[in-house]
């Protein structure tokens, strides 16, 4: 039996897209209050790589790495709550686009508490 394999084209997915799905998925984890801000210094290292609110993508050699900045909110276990980012940011890239992660690095830039809260 011969199989003939049919070529439809190429697909390509921007890196801007690649960090947004990131961006969404890691807002999704319960205890994510909101995106952190991308350091300046950090953005000047990363300056080839993709930038979307608090996501820096580094697609090289086909493999994508991801710094996630964030802000937690109050009484959150920041260590369960980062590895779910992880987790969340790995699975939406591998379901939406079939793209392999090499990492997922997260950093707690603030927890949110409200004034006058006690910790």
């Amino acid at each position: 039996m011969n199989e003939t394999k049919v070529s439809y084209g190429r697909i390509e997915v921007a890196p801007e897209v690649l960090a947004t799905i990131a961006h969404f998925a890691a807002l999704r984890v319960e205890g994510v209050y909101k995106m952190g801000q991308i350091p300046p210094d950090m953005a000047r290292v990363f300056r080839r790589a993709a930038k979307y609110d608090g996501v820096v993508l580094d697609l090289t050699d086909n493999k994508i790495n991801f710094n996630i900045y964030v802000i937690m909110g109050p009484r959150v276990n920041i260590m369960e709550a980062s590895r779910q980012i992880q987790v969340a940011v790995t699975e939406a890239m591998d379901t939406m686009v079939g793209v392999p992660v090499e990492a997922v690095n997260v950093h707690v830039e603030d927890v949110l508490y409200q004034q006058g809260e006690v910790v």
